[in-house]
């Protein structure tokens, strides 16, 4: 993380995450008591005596999904289940989280299946439009607020590949929604400072759809946008500033 408080804030979450999945034996998401959870239940429960007996990669394993799981569950149960994969929390343990990111997505056999559903973009475009950002404001335990808050980030992280397959049109659709959503939450201090590479990673990618760099003179911002690896950080800023011409 880059700052103590971050970190701070980070261990406090995942602590009373554990804590609270240890009381039972039943999956839910850390907060199922404000949004209904109707992904995936996995079969061995973080915090739980059953969570505690075994290794990191014996968990990964626990929390593979069934071949017949694959097969049959709904799109939107999919998208859900990642969205509240247990080990999503690790993408935000290090400075870059992007590559976080896809270790994680790399471990688990529910994002590659997702990303293989024709409906994914349309999927993950309506949750994340559907979630609003005002409504941390209605939730009164902080730690909750925080993890509502981490489920932005996760969505604009599979966003950032969603900008890969999306039509045209889904692509302009995403830039209006994401900085619709930067806008909104730059208002709410519990989403604190907004993480620029996810965001300026899936505008990007979804601005090549309109050919929008045909300017651009460095080899860069290509390398960043196909990998999602950024040495340049003015990549970023010529990004965000092609954004205020649209």
């Amino acid at each position: 993380m880059k700052n103590l408080k971050e970190r701070i804030l980070l261990l406090l979450f995942i602590s009373l995450f554990l804590k609270s999945q240890g009381q039972t034996q039943t999956f839910q998401p850390y907060k199922s008591g404000i949004i209904l959870y109707e992904g995936y239940s996995f079969p061995i429960v973080p915090g739980t005596e059953a969570w505690k007996s075994i290794h990191h990669s014996q968990r990964v394993t626990s929390l593979q999904l069934p071949a017949d799981t694959l097969q049959n569950i709904s799109t939107a149960r999919l998208l859900e289940t990642c969205l509240y994969y247990p080990f999503n929390i690790d993408i935000f343990a290090f400075d870059d989280q992007m590559d976080s990111f896809r270790r994680v997505k790399n471990q688990f056999n529910g994002y590659a299946e997702l990303y293989q559903r024709t409906d994914y973009v349309q999927q993950l475009m309506s949750l994340y439009n559907s979630r609003s950002v005002a409504f941390v404001d209605q939730i009164i335990i902080d730690y909750d607020r925080g993890l509502y808050a981490f489920d932005f980030k996760i969505m604009e992280f599979m966003l950032s590949d969603a900008a890969i397959l999306a039509s045209d049109t889904q692509a302009a659709q995403i830039v209006v929604s994401i900085l619709e959503k930067m806008e909104q939450k730059a208002q709410n201090p519990v989403y604190g400072n907004t993480n620029r590479i996810p965001i300026g990673l899936t505008i990007g990618r979804c601005l090549q759809h309109t050919n929008t760099f045909s300017d651009y003179q460095g080899s860069t911002l290509q390398s960043f946008l196909q990998s999602g690896k950024l040495s340049n950080p003015a990549d970023l800023d010529y990004i965000f500033n092609k954004t205020k011409t649209m």
